[in-house]
């Protein structure tokens, strides 16, 4: 089976560069076709990834209990809507692509936008192949031994295959092509998969909790665990339990609404968002025995396990759609996102004209697609150990990102004189440090690892390479501009 690895390879190769010669250099235009739901479901299928039915077991309930869990959600869900308020109030200022990166380049300068940028390349690009990847995972819990054909190699302690490297580079490809076609057969997919996985949800959370013993759930904490620092060891998670709302400026010139909508819809999503963190999070401690009983069964899924024992089969299927909707919902989400903020720094002049080309067909940064499937096309091969080592590290770059979102929306409200929004800019930016301390300071609940603050180290050092390259004319073209342009 190992010989499948050379022509899965040619295979790819091929597809990668018969897509690539379909590019055309023609600019078209984006087209407004996105309604109020397609963008509730962007941001509500970017939030929600696997790590919603695999987690509890694995993270939550070990460090806080069901209570502590739903406490430490609640809690988070609050910082980060503070945080989404200083987002809804720069949608309305600038209906542009490329959002926070344009917030930072108008607020404080075109150098801190470039690093606001830089790093939110990378937030939103990793999580298209862990995404991708995931979906293996999915089948080594579902259907063990379908993709798992063809061992490669062994990268940090994983085993990559040829079948599950195939799965994801099949997932990339489609989610790209479904996205070069428009944004309105992107959003329509996405609106579709994120109702069905709230219903999903749903109907996996009223069957097993109407059969449930509500006395599993106690006691509301792990034992020898302090009732704060079970919830703030949740609280910690927030930056990436909730990173995905802030997808949505990135596609603000192609709503068909009123923007001022945008804030509305970004609380909905980050609140329900919680609300289906907390439900699976119950229904594995309440469903089957007391939920530390359950734990030191070691299980590799209690969520799955509970399910299964409860209703069968049956019960699984619909928590594998449900991971499925999750996957796909992310995938897609991301792609929209990186896509955009790709066209808007490369509009600016901070990236390679190459990306601001748009299909003069369907309206979309087909460059900027492509480019996102080839990088992520790589990212399989190596394995989901290294993959979580990169994300771990770029929930500093999301932390970093709000932070210049909050403090650019403070500076342009006491400009104006709007003290309310200028204040919740502030508290915003306070947060956002607080969560950034977290990843940073060693010894506090979210500390990165030795690998993830090595690999940060190296995108930091190739963010100075390559802004020392493009300085000249990034500074040249910013001289020549102002922000009255794409959406007047």
């Amino acid at each position: 089976m190992v010989t499948l690895a050379p022509k899965l390879a040619g295979v790819l190769v091929k597809t990668v560069a018969k897509t690539l010669k379909t590019m055309s250099n023609t600019n078209g235009k984006f087209k407004r076709s996105m309604r109020p739901v397609d963008v509730w479901a962007l941001a509500l299928g970017a939030i929600i990834g696997w790590g919603c039915f695999v987690l509890p077991g694995n993270a939550f309930l070990p460090k806080a209990g069901p209570l502590g869990t739903a406490l430490g959600m609640l809690i988070g869900a609050f910082l980060i809507i503070v945080i989404a308020l200083s987002y809804g109030y720069l949608i309305r200022k600038f209906p542009v692509s490329g959002g926070e990166f344009i917030y930072t380049k108008e607020a404080i300068g075109k150098r801190n936008a470039f690093v606001c940028g830089w790093g939110m390349i990378l937030a939103y690009w990793s999580l298209i192949p862990l995404n991708a990847t995931a979906l293996a995972l999915i089948s080594r819990y579902l259907f063990p031994g379908i993709v798992q054909v063809g061992k490669l190699y062994e990268v940090a302690g994983w085993d990559v295959y040829a079948g599950e490297v195939a799965l994801a580079s099949a997932f990339i490809i489609i989610m790209a092509l479904i996205n070069i076609k428009g944004i309105k057969q992107a959003a329509w997919l996405q609106t579709a998969i994120a109702l069905t996985l709230v219903g999903c949800i749903c109907l996996i959370t009223f069957l097993v909790l109407g059969k449930a013993d509500w006395s599993n759930l106690a006691p509301g904490f792990p034992e020898g665990v302090s009732w704060w620092s079970g919830v703030f060891s949740i609280v910690a998670m927030a930056p990436w339990a909730f990173i995905g709302f802030d997808c949505i400026p990135q596609s603000a010139e192609e709503y068909n609404f009123d923007h001022k909508k945008s804030t509305k819809i970004m609380i909905l999503a980050i609140f329900i968002a919680a609300l289906l963190y907390i439900a699976m999070c119950t229904v594995t401690a309440a469903g089957l025995m007391p939920w530390q009983e359950l734990l030191a069964l070691g299980n590799n899924w209690e969520t799955g396990y509970v399910v299964r024992n409860t209703f069968g089969l049956f019960g699984l299927i619909f928590l594998g759609i449900a991971m499925f909707c999750a996957v796909v919902s992310g995938m897609n989400a991301f792609y929209i996102s990186t896509s955009r903020l790709m066209y808007a720094m490369a509009d600016e002049g901070s990236l390679p004209a190459f990306f601001k080309q748009l299909s003069p067909k369907h309206g979309t940064p087909r460059n900027a697609i492509l480019f996102v499937m080839v990088a992520s096309l790589f990212a399989p091969w190596f394995g989901r150990e290294i993959l979580l080592w990169i994300v771990d590290m770029t929930s500093v770059g999301a932390a970093i990102v709000f932070a210049y979102t909050t403090a650019s929306a403070a500076i342009m409200a006491r400009k104006v004189g709007d003290k309310r929004q200028m204040w919740i800019g502030v508290l915003g930016c306070l947060f956002s440090l607080f969560f950034l301390s977290l990843l940073l300071i060693p010894g506090m609940p979210g500390y990165l690892s030795f690998q993830s603050r090595v690999i940060l180290l190296v995108w930091i050092l190739v963010g100075f390479a390559f802004y020392w390259i493009i300085r000249k004319n990034y500074g040249e073209i910013q001289r020549k501009r102002k922000l009255v342009r794409r959406y007047q």
